[in-house]
């Protein structure tokens, strides 16, 4: 059985290894902040949401897919929380101190372990078959109709009353039966297990046979003959006790991949409530526009959930450009904004809500960063040598339709120099087909962007007041040469005289 809440026509796996600059991404971002509000302090909770963020859906109608089952989810939290809960139940069984026996152990221990559990699985398979009846009805999503329709089909009353009657067969209530022929040297060969239905059992327990009837008794002490018993019952039992194992696999892995479905919108609507008591506005984006960036009221939601308050919202529309540049007063909410937009993309391509009044943006393929550092405290290489070197291992694995988000890219460097090297990584990505928001402080870059007309770019310019207040509320403007010289006098030297106005 498939589970496929997630998605149409693909299994999700927590276990997926991450994509490149992961790690970046998540500091860049801050998402950790994002994924402790989801997790609500479940470990397994924050695993799932970490791998749902970090692997963004490529296609609108699977992302409209799995908003539609976060929409079910928000609308019937308490059923997907107990079908969440059976699912859990169920895995706790394989963790209990009986059922930890090794499955490389005798054929009849496997048997006896798999024949254990498969009882207590299929109580399980039951007890989510009747729930499921009760809860389809109110249920609207394509996700969770598919998936209680899948419960009902494959695990209906005939076929678990058939998994009960296997179950007690097999463990062999009147004994084991089975058949074997003789070979060279009085060896027994074909071991082969047999099965005597019930009106049979019966009737030998009622009429003797005709034939002659020939039995052996093992004396007590025979020790030898014991181990060779139990070895010809290894060996008749060892198809049986394999397929048994592998049943328990299956349930198992089936309830694994329910658990990891469920925790991942479980996770979605942990962090929309933790949004909504900061009063940070959420929408459901529309993943099938035609443009870049439509985004009305975004804000980072990290920032929400670090400061408590919600921030300052802005509006971004980039029509069909690829191309974003954020320039003006330093502390204006620029690098929030970079922020703000790389967490709605990709809590978009989770199939989540997005932290905006209205949020539509095209699918990407990966969003990576490339964020101003700290200097190097090994002091192997300055900062400029670190951030080529991190821009060169971007461009190795950037491809058409992905998403960059640059940050004071290569502002280590003198302005003539570091706009140079960013214009041209710019120009060449963008004519490659890669997506750009790009933060910077680089006056000469900037103004070479903007009398290039092919890169199609949009300016947002962060004002400062008279005084040196900051209203957060980014203006579209081409870049101003007197809005940066004391922005990076206090950058390069820790001072503070752009905010004296």
């Amino acid at each position: 059985m498939r589970v496929r809440l997630l998605g149409p026509d693909t299994d999700f796996d927590p276990a997926a290894a991450e994509p490149a600059f992961a790690d970046d991404l998540a500091q860049d971002l801050q998402l950790d902040l994002l994924w402790d509000a989801m997790a609500q302090g479940d470990a397994f909770l924050r695993t799932v949401a970490r791998a749902a963020i970090l692997h963004p859906l490529p296609d609108p109608d699977a992302i409209v897919f799995r908003q539609r089952a976060l929409a079910d989810c928000a609308s019937h939290p308490d059923e997907v929380a107990e079908l969440y809960g059976i699912a859990v139940d169920a895995l706790a069984l394989e963790r209990g101190s009986l059922m930890m026996m090794p499955l490389h152990g005798r054929p009849e221990m496997v048997l006896s372990r798999s024949l254990r559990m498969l009882t207590g699985l299929v109580e399980r398979l039951d007890r989510l078959r009747r729930r499921g009846e009760d809860m389809a009805p109110g249920f609207a999503s394509p996700a969770f109709r598919g998936l209680f329709a899948t419960i009902a089909r494959e695990l209906d009353d005939g076929y678990l009353r058939l998994l009960r009657r296997r179950i007690r067969e097999l463990s062999f209530p009147d004994g084991l039966l089975m058949s074997a022929g003789v070979g060279r040297a009085g060896q027994v060969v074909h071991p082969v297990l047999r099965s005597v239905e019930e009106g049979r059992r019966r009737l030998f327990g009622r009429v003797p046979l005709l034939r002659p009837n020939f039995s052996f008794t093992l004396p007590d002490r025979d020790e030898a003959g014991s181990q060779a018993l139990a070895e010809l019952r290894d060996r008749s039992l060892a198809d049986v006790a394999n397929a048994a194992a592998q049943s328990v696999d299956h349930v198992l892995a089936f309830f694994a991949a329910l658990r990891a479905e469920l925790g991942v919108l479980l996770a979605g609507g942990n962090l929309a409530a933790a949004l909504d008591r900061i009063g940070v506005p959420i929408c459901t984006p529309d993943p099938g526009a035609e443009a870049g960036v439509r985004a009305s009221g975004v804000v980072d939601p990290c920032l929400a959930l670090r400061t408590g308050s919600a921030p300052v919202g802005n509006d971004v529309d980039l029509g069909a450009g690829r191309l974003l540049v954020v320039t003006g007063a330093n502390r204006g909410g620029k690098s929030t904004l970079l922020r703000a937009l790389g967490t709605a993309q990709l809590m978009m391509q989770a199939g989540l809500f997005a932290p905006a009044t209205a949020f539509a943006a095209r699918p990407v393929g990966q969003v990576l960063p490339h964020w101003a550092r700290e200097e190097d405290e090994g002091l192997r290489h300055g900062k400029l040598d670190e951030e080529l070197e991190r821009m060169s291992r971007i461009v190795e694995v950037v491809r058409p339709g992905d998403l960059l988000l640059c940050n004071e890219s290569f502002s280590s460097t003198n302005e003539a120099e570091g706009s140079q090297i960013l214009l041209e990584v710019t120009r060449a990505l963008i004519a490659a087909g890669v997506q750009i928001r790009s933060v910077t402080h680089l006056y000469d870059f900037a103004h070479a962007v903007e009398e290039l007309p092919e890169l199609g770019a949009v300016f947002l310019r962060a004002p400062r007041a008279e005084h040196g207040e900051r209203s957060f509320r980014l203006e579209p403007g081409p870049p101003r040469r007197t809005s940066f010289g004391l922005d990076l006098y206090d950058r390069a030297f820790g001072t503070r005289y752009a905010d004296a106005g």
